[in-house]
């Protein structure tokens, strides 16, 4: 049984698999053309649903405090082109680190409107500024800054904006999210050492008391290589006792 914890900030996600595999896994390939269709796009829904998975953890450990911004960032020209929209929206950082510092931290999310335009849905630990001094720095087109202070789980909240569609190929081979290289990354632990894991294990379940409370979201799905697993999810900012 392979086990594994991933603490994000006030968010423990636990995942207990039904087998314990070594190593990694691997496809093997086809020279069915319609096979290797399926396997290309199989690949890129796993690959999608890791892009939001890392987002939404990168959100909860970064992006938590009531002062933290969320901000839409639009072109008022229609640019579809996500390489163009990318280099755009990285000078815009630029000009947000020479106003408030090298220091600021940033997750950004590209989402299409229906006309194909690119936009950008963006946290940011940027202080206080008034929403048409932020939309000058922009200077692309529109800037909506919305309320999260009512937001228990940023990392969810964030990821809603996120193509769901796997079979999308407006961001295949490109970056579906942009980010600051200061933000701190989710805490992985998995019981390849059982005797240091439990040392871990025992620490985690104690210092979020996950003993006592009941998870905000569990399932039961199967996997190719590790069997079917159990996932559950705990919010400390939201528990179930």
């Amino acid at each position: 049984m392979l086990k594994k914890y991933v603490i994000t900030g006030d968010i423990v996600e636990v995942y207990t698999y039904s087998k314990y595999v070594k190593g990694k896994g691997g496809a093997l390939r086809t020279t069915e053309k319609s096979e290797d269709i399926e396997n290309a796009l199989k690949n890129y829904a796993n690959t999608n649903q890791r892009r939001r998975d890392m987002v939404r953890r990168l959100a909860c450990c970064n992006f938590n405090s009531e002062y933290d911004k969320f901000f839409t960032l639009t072109f008022k020209d229609n640019l579809t082109d996500v390489k163009e929209a990318n280099y755009i929206f990285r000078q815009f950082i630029k000009r947000l680190k020479y106003k408030f510092g090298k220091d600021i931290k940033y997750l950004a999310v590209i989402e299409f409107q229906e006309r194909g335009a690119v936009h950008y849905h963006v946290l940011s630990n940027i202080p206080y500024v008034p929403q048409n001094e932020l939309q000058e720095l922009w200077g692309q087109g529109f800037l909506y800054i919305n309320a999260i202070s009512h937001v228990d789980n940023i990392g969810a909240y964030i990821v809603k904006y996120m193509t769901k569609d796997n079979t999308d190929e407006r961001l295949q081979g490109l970056k579906a999210y942009l980010f600051s290289r200061n933000l701190r990354r989710p805490e992985e632990i998995v019981n390849h050492d059982q005797k240091e894991f439990s040392k871990l294990e025992d620490m985690i379940l104690e210092r979020y008391d996950l003993e006592n409370q009941s998870p905000v979201y569990e399932s039961l799905y199967d996997t190719e290589i590790l069997g079917s697993c159990e996932y559950q999810q705990f919010n400390q900012n939201r528990k179930k006792n």
